[in-house]
Order: C-alpha cells, then structure tokens, then sequence
C-alpha cells in the first residue's frame, strides 16, 4: 500500500506533523506542499525536503502521487478543503478542531460517508500510548461506576487580532483551540453529552479568551472543562470513579503518565469518640500538614504510576491510526469516528451560545 500525502496548509502545526511522520517507519511520505500563497509553500516545502510545493488546494489533491490528505488550515477553511479533497478520492485527516460548527462537520461526514471516503479528526491526544492504557483500566473496572472529570488546558497568550488565536472569522477562542482537547477526552471517556452549561469571557477581539464548561453525560458522569487564551493553568486532566481516580499528567495535549490511585469507598461514621478528637487533634494535624503533598499526598501512595511514552513528538500516533483503518478497509476509526466529533463541535456550538 502506497501512502503519498499532501499537506494543506503549512503552518506551525503542520511542520510538527511532517516530522511525526517521519518519526515512525510505514506511514508514508510527502510529496506536495499546498499553501494560498506560493512562498509559503516553497518556503515549507524547501525546509522539510518535499519536492512539490503548489498555490493550488485542488490541484495538490488531484495529484496522482497523493494518497492521503492533511489538512492544518485554520478551523473556517476545514470543510472547504475537506470537501476537494473528498471529492478527489483521498482519504483526509483534518486538524481539530474538526469544523467552524456542527453543521459544517455534519456536512464533511455526510459527503465522506456518501463517497466512501476514509475521514477523520487529527485529536492526536486520542491515540497517544496512554489513552490506550486508561481505557484499558477504565473498561477493567478499575474506577468502578465513573462520576466525574476534571480537565484543563490554559496559557497565557498576548492578545494580537492578527493571529488566528483571537480571530472570530476564522474559528478563534479558547474552546476551540484548546478546549477541545479535555471536550474530546470527557467525551471518549465518559461518553455522550447530554447537557451543556457554559460560561465564557469574550475578549475585545469577539472570541472566548476564558471559559468554563460542565457537561452531564448520558450516563449520569459530569464533567468540568476550563479552557484560557489568557491565564495559566494546571493543563492536566483526572477521572473519578467509585472505585478510584486515574491522574493524567500535564500537558493534556501530549501525556504520557499517569496516575491511578485505588480508593475503598467510606462508610457512614458516627460522630464524636476519642479517634475522631485525635484526628483533629493539633498534633495529628501538624504531622499532615509536615507531609509532602498533605493528606492528599499520604492517600495516593497507595496508587501506582502509569507511564506510556509516545514515540517521536507523538504526532506519527493519529497518521498510524489512519495507516491501520486504511489497511483495514475502514472508512471510519473506532477511537475517532466522525460522530464523536460532529457532536463535539455541538457542545461547542451550545457553549459558543451561552457566552453571548
């Protein structure tokens, strides 16, 4: 099987997918470079060695040596290039967030489906070695019945209407940008969302510069998702069961460790008696407060660390994934389908609402 790919769009991101690539043997080469102005292809094209750099999207799609198509522009252009690309054949991995909105993702499905084309969204976090192992432990049984997640991804950015960070007109705003990543988490892990309530700060510009969201899911787990352009975060994300939590380590767009902590669920206790008065006692509280990490530090020494190191800059795993459905004969993939990303793009879409 010949894995020749186009790469539309060439900024920063892209680069870091070429070089994914070519981190991980079989998943294919370059072979054309696409960008709306020619010196940003050849300046790309000519930096990372690939041999055709063109103005043209459809022209680079309807190459005869272009199998797959990468699409990294910014979010408003996505189901425009999808949709050429669709069109010609090729099998299209196109960059999170998916769409501009719900009904432009729909529509990206609706014309892969129609033409049996393979699509899918490049969420490269989902397929990252460790996602593998905490939905492994999670289908175990290992957190018991899940009931809550609590994800992060948070950067101080200056504001510069130039960028396409802070640009309405072309998919800006926290949520989108990084949002997405703990969305697509809580909705890999908990499943669908059946409720959405959301609060958001828009910034002179009209994006989202800050946002929070809490998600109910359909089978009963919440979610709290905190997105900023503006401020740091913790950028980490945790599931908490009955049974137990798994930590995931920051940063939540390329972990690769982890932490489950088992925990035995407590039983109601009567109040009062002396072993009560000695735990709140200044002596017991004085040893807790002396220990590194606190209570909070003793009770997770009895979990154990996961660690699931990705190979190259991670970015090869989502390529891999495409390479393995591709193989399969697989027009979807069972840890991305399309459905899952059309209805990201609608809790975005809800969320986006409630901030005006």
């Amino acid at each position: 099987m010949v894995n020749n790919w186009a790469i539309i769009g060439t900024g920063v991101v892209s680069r870091k997918f070429v070089a994914g690539l070519r981190q991980m043997p079989g998943l294919g080469t370059v072979t054309v470079a696409a960008s709306r102005r020619m010196e940003n292809a050849q300046a790309f094209a000519k930096a990372l060695a690939i041999p055709t750099a063109v103005d043209d999207y459809r022209a680079a799609v309807s190459r005869t040596d272009v199998d797959l198509v990468y699409i990294a522009t910014p979010p408003s252009e996505h189901e425009a290039h999808a949709l050429i690309a669709i069109a010609a054949g090729k099998a299209v991995l196109i960059e999170k967030p998916f769409a501009l909105d719900g009904t432009a993702a729909r529509r990206i499905a609706e014309a892969a489906r129609a033409a049996g084309v393979f699509c899918m969204e490049a969420m490269w976090t989902r397929f990252l070695p460790l996602m593998a192992e905490v939905r492994s432990l999670i289908a175990s049984g290992a957190l018991g019945e899940l009931r809550a997640l609590q994800g992060s991804f948070m950067i101080s950015n200056a504001p510069d209407p130039a960028a396409s960070l802070f640009d309405p007109a072309r998919g800006g705003g926290a949520l989108m940008h990084r949002g997405v990543y703990p969305l697509s988490l809580a909705r890999l892990f908990l499943g669908p969302v059946e409720n959405v309530t959301a609060h958001g700060r828009l910034g002179s510009t009209g994006v989202d510069e800050d946002c929070t969201l809490v998600l109910g899911h359909a089978g009963g787990a919440i979610s709290t998702l905190t997105a900023s352009l503006r401020a740091p975060g913790p950028n980490d994300l945790t599931i908490a069961g009955t049974k137990g939590r798994i930590a995931i380590e920051a940063p939540i767009y390329r972990p690769f460790r982890a932490r489950l902590t088992p925990v035995t669920p407590r039983r109601n206790a009567g109040s009062g008696g002396r072993l009560e008065a000695l735990k709140e006692g200044v002596a017991a509280q004085r040893l807790l407060q002396m220990m590194p990490g606190g209570l909070r530090g003793m009770l997770s020494r009895g979990g154990r660390t996961i660690r699931r190191p990705y190979h190259g800059n991670g970015y090869g795993h989502e390529a891999a994934e495409v390479i393995r459905c591709l193989s399969a004969g697989l027009t979807e993939s069972p840890l991305m389908p399309l459905q899952d990303s059309i209805e990201i793009m609608d809790v975005i879409d809800a969320a986006r609402a409630a901030f005006r």
